[in-house]
């Protein structure tokens, strides 16, 4: 019986449900990435705003993105957060007009710092069938030291976790009541939120700390999105070996960007890829961001995460970077080895997953 050809978004499913797909979709090829009303969380200008919630954000040339400006944080003690920190009122946005501004936006260029400028010909992110992700910044803890800066929120951690508690508590009542707006005006499948938890060789706290102050409220958080039907992947960069089963208890479907600081991806692929979409997996800094890399290595590179990670599917291509000058060589890669990796295994797709 001739087998049912899968749109990019129905193969793309079935890796975020932990299937075998027929190939292995990559975040370039199979993936409409929107950012809800980007200029909320962070100014999306080249040179100096604010966001909604009034810090200030300079451009960074060599970041290709907007940074919170040095030196200047809008208070130092977390217990004065209560009369600094203003929530965005998200019943003042019109969310219809707003909406059909994201899904045309070029998101590329968002990312690239070119400011929101429409897709050409007028294009839309469900032109085309693929899987619609939509990308939340700024998490409970990154929001935190954008307001008070790096080292105070650190010392907050420490020094007041109560008032540090009730922070998260709030700011997670806020981003659930985002994440609904996001399920109602916008065709999404995946909400990607992004909270950073660690360096590239340590995390930024100890795990306890993190489980007593942030996990309670980022469990909220992926309930909600279920509660919507919508997908929850959860970018992290840097090491985040920790805490990894306490994303997989929590219900994360998904987790970018599995930097190569963390040294047992293989097995927790083996054990937890059942239950949870391994998405990225790449040396971003020997490799794909290093300078004078040559095509070569980068091809090598895809073939070492396909080869460790892409097994059993549950496994999507997801390379987030400063640049992207790697694309080409690793696409090429991709269309070479990546799209017949699972029918060279014998791995059937797992259609089921899609009813």
């Amino acid at each position: 019986m001739e087998q049912k050809q899968l749109t990019p978004r129905e193969n793309a499913l079935i890796a975020y449900r932990h299937g075998v797909p027929a190939y292995i979709p990559t975040l370039f090829t199979d993936i409409s990435m929107i950012q809800s009303c980007p200029q909320m969380e962070r100014y999306c200008g080249g040179a100096v705003g604010k966001d909604y919630f009034g810090v200030e954000w300079t451009y960074v040339p060599e970041a290709h993105a907007p940074m919170p400006t040095a030196g200047k944080i809008m208070f130092e003690d977390i217990a004065d957060w209560r009369e600094y920190v203003k929530f965005p009122d998200l019943e003042a946005i019109d969310w219809e007009k707003q909406a059909d501004i994201d899904v045309h936006t070029d998101f590329m260029a968002l990312v690239a710092g070119a400011g929101i400028v429409p897709m050409a010909d007028n294009r839309s992110a469900y032109d085309e069938d693929k899987l619609v992700l939509c990308m939340v910044i700024n998490g409970m803890f990154e929001r935190l030291h954008s307001l008070m800066g790096f080292e105070n929120a650190l010392m907050a951690l420490v020094s007041d976790p109560d008032e540090c508690y009730e922070y998260f508590k709030a700011m997670a009542d806020w981003k659930i009541e985002y994440f609904k707006k996001i399920a109602r005006y916008y065709k999404v499948d995946v909400i990607n939120a992004h909270d950073d938890y660690g360096a590239a060789d340590r995390l930024f706290m100890d795990p306890e700390t993190w489980r007593k102050l942030i996990k309670p409220h980022l469990k909220r958080m992926v309930d909600a999105c279920h509660e919507e039907g919508v997908i929850y992947q959860h970018h992290s960069c840097g090491y985040i070996e920790p805490l990894f089963e306490d994303f997989v208890e929590i219900g994360i479907d998904a987790i970018d960007t599995l930097q190569a600081g963390n040294k047992n991806l293989p097995e927790l692929k083996k054990k937890y890829g059942d239950k949870i979409t391994f998405c990225g997996g790449f040396d971003n800094q020997h490799v794909l961001e290093a300078p004078h890399v040559t095509p070569e290595l980068i091809k090598q590179e895809y073939r070492r995460v396909i080869d460790s990670l892409a097994p059993g599917g549950s496994y999507v291509v997801f390379p987030i970077t400063i640049g992207f000058d790697f694309v080409g060589p690793l696409l090429e890669e991709h269309f070479q080895y990546g799209m017949g990796f699972y029918s060279m295994r014998g791995e059937a797709p797992t259609l089921s997953l899609l009813k």
